[in-house]
């Protein structure tokens, strides 16, 4: 469950506890809920996260607003008659709705996560996303916790309830990367900011995924049918009257000859080169894009201030992740990073000598303390 102080200040929400009753917590979420409906997207975040306390819970059975005879106390059937609606928004928050508004809820908590571990290793951080939109590509990625017990209060509410989402999800914070890392470097930001991938963006990126994986998938169909039809010739009236006349007895067809061990590795030889050609073309491509990007930046930059003055004013700026107070040191490293690249490509390989175990004597090595 989205703990709310991880998504934003409380904004004057009341807390709940476990030694309230689910009464009094369930009262407390209903005004909690009235109270971030009429808030920014900051307060969406900590909607979806109300929502999935008052769910999980179970609290939103114990609310006045079911008659004692309700014995199926659903939350769909509790959100319709709480009408709930959004600031600006005509429709009530249907079911739908309070799914994508938790989603969200824990998605974003997953986001400040991982940059803060990113942030550890020296890494620029993930867009962070700011609309329920955006998310909605990822929504069947989403993964459930499996060993979720019921709440105890009116079992007959959770009949057809799924569990809760889970608290990490890999796969979406893996799929949000991919996504937004085929966008071009130079439109990656907005106004200096890393911005999200668009719910266009996305859906076009998987579509176009999983069309490689077809186009593949084809291929690979094409090859095994290109090498059963080798020497094949058109149908044989002769041959297609004789199969209709009794069959004869035949002898048992030879097996197909096995490939041979120099023949299978000439073909796995081949793939692997297929392979690394398309993914050096695409390293390449990436590097020089993004040091384009950076030139242009630097060279627009420079055009508008008229002045390298103005480069020291950045690099005094203390932005934590974003500052860039180091920038000629890690241009320096990449320079000897592209320096060693352009070395390995352009000169004889020397295979390092390996480090043989009988080089040293054991009994004249010496071990500085």
């Amino acid at each position: 469950m989205t703990d709310l102080t991880k998504v934003g200040p409380p904004l004057g929400l009341q807390t709940t506890t476990d030694d309230m009753s689910p009464e009094q917590r369930c009262s407390i979420g209903i005004v909690n809920i009235e109270l971030l409906c009429d808030l920014d997207w900051r307060g969406r975040l900590l909607l979806g996260a109300e929502l999935s306390r008052m769910k999980y819970s179970g609290d939103f059975t114990r609310d006045k607003i079911w008659k004692t005879d309700d014995t199926a106390r659903s939350w769909e059937e509790w959100l319709k008659r709480n009408d709930f609606r959004l600031e600006g928004g005509e429709a009530a928050i249907s079911e739908p709705t309070a799914k994508s508004l938790i989603m969200w809820s824990v998605l974003y908590a997953n986001f400040v996560a991982e940059n803060g571990s990113r942030a550890e290793r020296d890494l620029l951080p993930l867009p962070l996303p700011t609309s329920l939109a955006q998310l909605r590509p990822y929504s069947g990625m989403m993964q459930r916790v499996d060993d979720w017990q019921k709440p105890k209060l009116n079992q007959a509410g959770f009949s057809n309830m799924q569990p809760p989402f889970a608290e990490h999800q890999p796969h979406v914070i893996a799929a949000w990367q991919e996504a937004f890392e085929s966008i071009p470097p130079d439109k990656r930001t907005r106004k200096g900011e890393l911005r999200p991938p668009t719910k266009t963006e996305s859906e076009d990126y998987f579509r176009k995924k999983e069309g490689l994986k077809a186009l593949k998938a084809r291929e690979e169909k094409k090859i095994q049918e290109a090498a059963l039809n080798v020497g094949a010739k058109p149908a044989d009236p002769a041959k297609q009257s004789a199969a209709a006349a009794p069959p004869r007895p035949k002898a048992k067809p030879k097996p197909a000859p096995k490939k041979s061990q120099a023949e299978l590795e000439a073909e796995r030889r081949a793939y692997q080169i297929q392979d690394d050609v398309r993914s050096y073309r695409l390293k390449m491509n990436n590097l020089q894009q993004s040091a384009e990007s950076l030139e242009a930046f630097i060279k627009n930059t420079l055009a508008r201030e008229g002045s390298e003055s103005y480069l020291r004013e950045l690099r005094r700026q203390e932005m934590g992740i974003y500052s860039v107070d180091n920038d000629v040191k890690k241009l320096r490293d990449a320079v000897v990073v592209c320096q060693s690249i352009y070395k390995l490509i352009t000169e004889s390989y020397e295979r390092p000598e390996p480090i043989s175990r009988h080089e040293v004597d054991p009994t004249t090595a010496t071990v500085d303390c």
